[in-house]
């Protein structure tokens, strides 16, 4: 009883909160639907009503010989009352169908929206669960359902009172027959239910296959994968992986579904039969003179009502409960709390800063292994800090850890003096720009895909051009064209510039150059660039870094030789710090890897 009880007030919950969010979305919208729906409800008891009048006459006027004028006029005003509901029902209808769909674009989107925005709120931490990649794959593929459960949500309250009025004109004949009708129609309910609860209930189960079932589908259709799925020839074993997971998941299904299929077609000729005894009998009253044709017709159509209003509240009652588990996952995905703290107050507007790590660790879980242990170090947001190791070391991590991706396990990361965690998270990072090893490509224009890095500053196609020269990137971009409104690749316009590797990383790095920064983030800027120009670009980086700081992570150490503050990572500690020529002396892990490199370069030579 008290898990009916509870599961009632879910249900309410989650139709109260659906309905919250047609009117949020747009009232116009909402309040328009609600007086057609009002309408529509009307319509169909008025023409039940004309019906019955218009039958008593005919049958009244058929045991006349001749019939008067006045007979014929009420017989052509009931005629065209009636003609006039039918055509004002089609055209609701046709409204109503116009408006849901307009309402419905609306919803969705917004509902899209505001999944979209909580990801991009969440804490990057977040994208390192596979769990949560379930729970926002769920909630993003899921959201037209949270549109079509909102909208249920609004069809149940129309025919639940569709129903109680047709209940209530039935009652008036039958005081028993109503309850009869709504008793027939429980356990076909009660089983659609329970059919639609083990669906979910699997696919919640098995949700990890469908990803696995989506990445193989993705592989197959995308540009990224394509040249590899040719000349490996591996269509077979990609498809092959999909049916296998397809092939296990649908006999699972199929037997889900089977079992609940066969309850349900004996369970629903319950009320069709009720409906034909019902018929019956009232046929049998009219024979003997108990009631009217009228009458009859009448009470077909309020029994056609009560049947049909009734498996539209069963139906979306049903949905509404599949409905349900779905808006409550949703609702759970955008009650996600980043564990970033993000109450910081104070504004870092003072430039230049000095930035100190102070007996750092960090790990991505409990259970994980240290990643960093006890690193100390500080500079000054004008010096050129150089960060090198061996790859795991933790270098990047340091770097995500500057512009609080997350905060340290242990110890404290201090700007003049303050933790860090007490400024205002966004007043932090304006004073970084970066260029991460795994930078990201924008199928964007070039200018949109430069001035992305500070949208304020969208407009001034000047600084875009500075930037995109001062990356390189202007060798090939002034040669599109459409110049600047070229768009990267042709994956959403045919007349698109596909880029290489290294063109896409200048576009990255002119992206960086963009936003003016007291501190510039490099994680391996010339990855993906030959020789010529790595050592253009470090020239740039010279020029851009004059009265500015940078942080630089390069596994190439004459790249960073030059550097003001070299730290050198070793299994996640700090096993050296200093410039060039201290590390040099010291004869230590630095100066092993530096002359390591160069007698590789002298071995070429």
């Amino acid at each position: 009883m008290r898990k009916a009880v509870r599961g009632l007030q879910e249900f309410f919950q989650v139709t109260g909160y659906c309905i919250g969010i047609l009117w949020e979305t747009s009232r116009k919208y909402f309040i328009i639907r609600i007086i057609l729906n009002m309408v529509s409800l009307a319509v169909p008891f008025a023409v039940i009503t004309l019906t019955r009048n218009l039958m008593d006459f005919l049958s009244q006027s058929s045991k006349g010989a001749s019939v008067p004028g006045t007979a014929v006029q009420f017989f052509l005003t009931l005629s065209l009352m009636l003609l006039g509901f039918n055509i004002l029902s089609k055209a609701v209808e046709n409204i109503s169908t116009y408006y849901a769909g307009l309402h419905s674009d609306t919803v969705d989107t917004a509902t899209r929206r505001r999944i979209m925005k909580k990801a991009a709120e969440l804490d990057l931490s977040f994208f390192d669960s596979a769990a949560f990649y379930n729970e926002m794959n769920d909630a993003n593929g899921n959201s037209p359902l949270i549109t079509h459960s909102a909208f249920r949500a609004m069809d149940f309250v129309r025919y639940l009172v569709q129903f109680f009025i047709a209940f209530v004109c039935l009652f008036q004949f039958h005081p028993v027959m109503p309850f009869v009708f709504a008793v027939s129609v429980i356990p076909c309910a009660v089983m659609e239910f329970k059919q639609v609860e083990a669906i979910y209930g699997f696919q919640r189960q098995y949700m990890s296959e469908e990803r696995k079932m989506q990445y193989a589908s993705d592989i197959l259709l995308s540009r990224e994968f394509a040249k590899d799925v040719r000349i490996y020839n591996i269509f077979s074993f990609i498809s092959g992986k999909f049916m296998e997971i397809w092939e296990i998941l649908f006999s699972k299904k199929r037997k889900i579904t089977l079992r609940y299929t066969w309850i349900l077609l004996l369970l629903s000729a319950l009320p069709e039969i009720t409906a034909a005894v019902f018929l019956f009998l009232l046929g049998l009253s009219v024979i003997r003179g108990a009631y009217t044709i009228g009458d009859y017709s009448f009470l077909q159509g309020i029994m056609t009502q009560i049947l049909g209003s009734m498996y539209m509240v069963v139906s979306s009652y049903t949905q509404l409960m599949d409905g349900k588990m779905r808006v409550q996952n949703y609702r759970r995905f955008l009650g996600f709390q980043s564990k970033i703290r993000k109450d910081g107050t104070l504004e870092l507007s003072e430039t230049p800063f000095w930035v100190e790590f102070k007996n750092v660790s960090f790990r991505y879980g409990d259970s994980m292994p240290w990643i960093l242990r006890n690193i100390s170090f500080s500079f000054h947001s004008r010096q050129k800090v150089a960060l090198v190791g061996a790859n795991g070391s933790g270098k990047t991590t340091i770097v995500k850890l500057l512009l609080r991706f997350y905060d340290p396990a242990e110890g404290q990361i201090l700007i003049n003096g303050i933790d860090i965690r007490e400024y205002e998270l966004d007043s932090v990072r304006r004073h970084f720009s970066t260029v991460f090893q795994d930078y990201s490509n924008y199928a964007f224009s070039v200018k949109e895909s430069v001035f992305l890095s500070d949208v304020s500053r969208r407009d001034d196609m000047e600084k875009v051009r500075d930037a995109l020269k001062q990356s390189g990137a202007d060798s090939f971009t002034d040669r599109f064209p459409k110049g600047l409104d070229t768009y990267l690749t042709r994956r959403y316009e045919e007349s698109g510039e596909e880029l290489s590797g290294g063109q896409w990383q200048k576009i990255a790095i002119a992206r960086a150059f963009f936003r003016e920064a007291d501190i510039y983030i490099l994680d391996e800027p010339s990855a993906s660039l030959d020789a010529q120009a790595e050592d253009e670009v470090f020239q740039m980086f010279q020029t851009l870094y004059a009265g500015r700081g940078a942080v630089m992570i390069s596994h190439r150490l004459s790249n960073v030789h030059l550097s003001d503050l070299i730290l050198v990572l070793d299994q996640g500690t700090l096993a050296e710090w200093g410039q060039h020529e201290e590390l040099m002396a010291m004869d230590g892990v630095y100066a092993h890897m530096y002359r390591l490199q160069a007698e590789k370069y002298k071995s070429v030579q």
